[in-house]
């Protein structure tokens, strides 16, 4: 409640999606909450557009370990304006444009967030390509240069290459000067990742992923692979592994689990990447993994790769690939699409 003049009025009200159990796309439920009041080092940003992760997905269903305790807000990407900040922001200030990370709060009109989970928005960019942006392409870019090191010429191995990570990985490799090879689970892919420059995509679902890399870069192998999908693809790639090749694990897609079936529990365990020190000394092959949230843990980190990101799209021409835009009050809808694996590029929800 706020006073004023002696009568007491109430703090505005904003509209945001609730979770409060987990279960199919419906229980993503619609509530009127108060406005958000930024803190000492918070800034308030009133929100544009949304990108959808599919973390967000596994967070719905109860199967994503980094969600906060329920009820919260889901969320971990947006775009838009900043309109209120705290005593101890240094960097921002109200009418910024500035792209929102963080654990959860982004399905909402308004959220609050330290200033170190913003960075500024790109100005070349609509307002859906900046919530398509962040999250996929700060993923792809830690995945192939920071923990793969990667190198002109290296063949790379996208996994679900047509999915948000998967189409910022190709597009980053390719404008590297690499040889890409993009790895779908349907026919309907295939002609949209190949337009991202991929020299070569191939449905997994079809065809032995091992037989056709096998075929396509001889007993060279590759050289990097952003895995994606756990289970067979995951084998696959490293089946296909050139001396001295990295696997960067960014994201276990296909890990199905039902909480009253115990035979899906035993599938997402069989199909868990577990590396074996022992086999990878035969090749001299790195198995790493990231998870772009706990680089928020490091604030002086995240700008700096944000600054190499952005610098490296812009002198590349490069541009998020946005495949849907749902409206806010369709945000079942928009999880459905991204739960079935049907969706090219990034999902976007404009308020």
């Amino acid at each position: 409640m706020l006073a004023a003049h002696g009568w007491f009025l109430e703090e505005p009200d904003m509209k945001a999606i609730m979770l409060t159990k987990h279960g199919r796309p419906e229980v993503l439920s619609y509530v009127e909450i108060e406005e958000p009041v930024p803190e000492r080092d918070q800034v308030r940003v009133r929100v544009e557009t949304i990108g959808l992760n599919y973390a967000e997905v596994l967070s719905r269903k109860g199967q994503y370990g980094w969600a906060p305790p329920l009820p919260y807000v889901p969320g971990m990407e947006a775009y838009g304006e900043v309109e209120a900040t705290g005593p101890a922001v240094a960097q921002r200030r109200r009418g910024d444009k500035v792209i929102v990370l963080g654990q959860y709060g982004a399905y909402a009109e308004k959220l609050v967030v330290p200033e170190s989970q913003t960075v500024p928005a790109l100005a070349r960019y609509a307002p859906a390509e900046n919530a398509a942006v962040a999250v996929s392409y700060l993923t792809a870019w830690v995945s192939l240069f920071e923990m793969a090191r990667l190198r002109p010429g290296d063949r790379v191995l996208v996994h679900a290459a047509a999915g948000g990570v998967g189409t910022a990985a190709v597009q980053l490799a390719k404008s590297f000067g690499c040889r890409v090879y993009g790895a779908v689970g349907s026919d309907g892919k295939l002609e949209a990742v190949r337009a991202l420059g991929a020299d070569h995509v191939v449905n997994y679902r079809k065809r032995d992923l091992a037989a056709d890399l096998a075929e396509r870069v001889g007993p060279r192998g590759v050289d990097v692979v952003i895995a994606l999908v756990a289970g067979e693809p995951y084998r696959s790639a490293l089946r296909a592994l050139a001396p001295f090749g990295r696997v960067v694990i960014a994201g276990v897609a296909g890990l199905q689990i039902d909480k009253w079936n115990p035979l899906s529990w035993w599938r997402a365990w069989r199909d868990l990447p577990r590396p074996d020190v022992r086999q990878l000394a035969v090749g001299s092959h790195g198995i790493l993994a990231t998870h772009l949230g706990y680089l928020l843990q490091w604030p002086d980190r995240l700008p700096a790769v944000w600054r190499e990101l952005s610098a490296f799209l812009d002198a590349h021409g490069v541009r998020p690939v946005v495949g849907r835009e749902f409206a806010f009050d369709r945000m079942p809808e928009a999880h459905a699409l991204m739960e079935s694996r049907a969706s090219v590029g990034k999902i976007v929800i404009r308020h």
